[in-house]
């Protein structure tokens, strides 16, 4: 089993206090590549409404929508998938922090 950690340049694992939801990530690649939010929707099967929704974190990415994106932008699915994991984590992680 692997372990994704991400280290500096000693080796120690660097660990942050911020989450990026999948939906922020995607963002940010649609604007590098210059593809319109409306047509990339389209292209996924997804209606412009939850398309939104899941840029602005209120939808999450599950296998098959994980799978979509990978063909369409040749970024694995994996990622995608491990982007949300992480995501879920850190806030179930921070629940105690904010409700203290």
């Amino acid at each position: 089993m692997s372990n994704y950690k991400v280290v500096n340049a000693r080796g120690k694992e660097i660990q942050t206090d911020i989450s990026l939801h999948p939906g922020e990530v995607l963002q940010m690649e649609l604007a590098a590549r210059d593809i319109k939010k409306t047509k990339f929707a389209e292209m996924l099967g997804m209606k412009p409404s939850h398309f939104s929704e899941l840029l602005h974190g209120k939808r999450n990415v599950g296998a098959a929508l994980a799978i979509k994106l990978e063909k369409l932008l040749d970024i694995s699915a994996e990622f995608w998938m491990r982007v949300q994991v992480y995501h879920d984590l850190f806030i179930e992680r921070n629940k105690d922090q904010v409700a203290a």
